[in-house]
């Protein structure tokens, strides 16, 4: 199974790129037809092969990951797919396999809580002049993927703290589909697993956080640590580094201990509401 998902996930990589089979070969050094072999499964490339060709798909920095599959040192999942980009498949693997998820995000709303027009929307802002709709159409759909983990049975507990700004300046130009945001919040607020605050403003908590947005992972089992995750610009990066995890769990409690009230969240989006409707 292992070989299938490389031999996929190396195909989608050259035909991104914009490379044929031929191109590849001639530059990798390799005859066309083993190209074509290793991208149909049926021979198991050499790990000196997929560096030359992760190089040459300008995907190099994420070599270990596809190697670790090469290996068999893990089973492949859903995050592995040839459409999952190969430097968010870390993270969602992570992502899926936390028992607790906080996640804080200054200008939008966290991925795991978005619409399907909000996901689009923020997609189609966030990607550089030129990019398709197709490759935000994409993206998008990877948010309500991602999603599932928290219909799944015994899936993660997810704790939100959101800004006001970013409630009340969505991508979303639409009043209906502002409302319909703002609705979902407020259901997935009432769900026992889901804690979801509002922020106070800065002037009166007397703290403003200074930094990008983050996740903290936290997994069963003692023996496994907490993961931090910064949101960058390109794509997360994932720390496990003690001390600036621990710089985060307290950035993030004092953020949850300034926000308001977990059961305030409904009052607030409702207020939020009215607003629109008038």
């Amino acid at each position: 199974m292992q070989l299938s998902v490389v031999a996929a996930r190396l195909s989608a990589l050259r035909t991104g790129s914009g490379l044929s089979m031929k191109s590849a070969a001639q530059a990798a050094g390799l005859n066309t037809s083993t190209i074509f072999r290793i991208e149909h499964g049926l021979v198991a490339p050499r790990e000196a092969t997929v560096r030359t060709l992760l190089e040459l798909y300008g995907q190099g920095e994420h070599t270990p990951r596809l190697l670790s599959l090469l290996r068999e040192e893990r089973v492949p999942g859903w995050y592995d797919a040839p459409g999952v980009p190969l430097g968010l498949s870390g993270f969602l693997e992570l992502e899926d396999q936390a028992e607790i998820i906080y996640t804080y995000c200054p200008q939008q709303i966290p991925p795991l809580l978005q619409t399907p027009a909000y996901a689009l929307s923020a997609t189609l802002a966030a990607l550089p002049v030129g990019a398709t709709y197709e490759r935000a159409a994409d993206a998008a759909g990877l948010v309500a993927v991602r999603q599932e983990v928290l219909d799944r049975h015994r899936g993660p507990r997810l704790w939100a703290v959101l800004d006001r700004p970013a409630l009340l300046d969505p991508p979303l130009s639409r009043p209906e589909d502002r409302i319909a945001q703002l609705d979902a919040l407020a259901k997935a607020a009432r769900q026992p697993h889901i804690a979801v605050q509002v922020a106070r403003p800065v002037a009166e908590t007397g703290y403003l956080y200074q930094g990008p947005p983050f996740t903290l992972l936290r997994f069963s089992g003692r023996e496994r640590p907490d993961v931090l995750v910064l949101h960058l610009l390109h794509a997360p990066v994932v720390i496990e580094d003690r001390r600036r995890v621990e710089e985060h769990q307290q950035a993030f409690a004092r953020l949850s201990l300034s926000a308001l009230p977990v059961d305030a969240t409904p009052e607030v989006l409702d207020g939020m509401r009215a607003t629109l409707h008038g």
